[in-house]
């Protein structure tokens, strides 16, 4: 079983949609009614359908999904005999990823259920194939900076949870804002980080990682640190630094 990667190839090639899913903050898979295996949503190009069509419909039906997010990543091929392709010629498909911030209470398709996910699941049904999807996926969407998630790091806060910005000073923290010493950004300055969970102001707070905010339209990306054995979904997260990021196209990695 071999699996590539394309920047593109010609649209009649495209057979198949596959859509990466989360849903506030966890992996969305479905288990099909007719076996015991997790796999991502997607499946065949009908006729006379638009390839990124394809993967809208595919997610709807197969998640229940309401309202999403949804946009491409990339080309991929599968060379080899699978379930789907009895030749084991090479087969081509678009592989998207979706956002889902809505589910349906049913569904209506051939899948049994959807689960949402901590953790990527070790009952693949294509397991030669979807976890390298996957890993395409984190390669693109969050880059190597991903690997930091987890870290444990201590923030210099240098404005407090109840102060205001010193150049704008209608801007007010609700929660402790700092930075990482001796930890570079793109910007040139030392790594900005929001503190979550703490509710009162501090000057120094060490604790872990849970998540990366990039910015679309900046060159800067904020951590988010919470103390150890706390978590919040990226909801929480989202509400709770909308006083800043409310001026930025920002997405939340976790």
């Amino acid at each position: 079983m071999e699996v590539k990667f394309y920047d593109t190839v010609n649209d009649e090639l495209l057979k198949f949609a596959v859509i990466i899913s989360q849903s506030n903050g966890k992996w969305v898979f479905c288990k099909h009614k007719e076996r015991d295996t997790y796999e991502v949503p997607g499946g065949h190009r009908e006729a006379g359908e638009d390839i990124f069509e394809t993967a809208k419909r595919e997610l709807q039906e197969e998640t229940g999904a309401i309202k999403f997010e949804i946009k491409p990543i990339c080309v991929y091929s599968v060379t080899g005999k699978t379930r789907v392709n009895d030749t084991g010629e090479e087969t081509f498909g678009l592989l998207c990823f979706a956002e889902i911030t809505e589910f349906a209470k049913e569904l209506h398709s051939e899948m049994e259920k959807v689960v949402l996910m901590d953790e990527l699941p070790e009952n693949w049904t294509y397991p030669l194939i979807q976890p390298k999807l996957i890993e395409k996926y984190l390669e693109v969407f969050t880059g190597k900076n991903n690997s930091i998630i987890g870290a444990t790091v201590t923030v210099t806060v240098d404005r407090p949870l109840g102060s205001y910005h010193p150049e704008y000073k209608d801007m007010y923290y609700p929660i402790n804002y700092g930075y990482i010493e001796g930890v570079m950004a793109p910007d040139g300055e030392e790594q900005d980080a929001y503190i979550l969970g703490v509710n009162e102001p501090v000057k120094k707070f060490t604790g872990k990682i849970i998540a990366i905010v990039r910015r679309k339209d900046d060159i800067e990306e904020k951590w988010v640190v919470v103390p150890d054995g706390v978590t919040f979904s990226k909801e929480e997260i989202r509400r709770q630094i909308h006083f800043q990021e409310q001026y930025f196209d920002s997405e939340i990695v976790m």
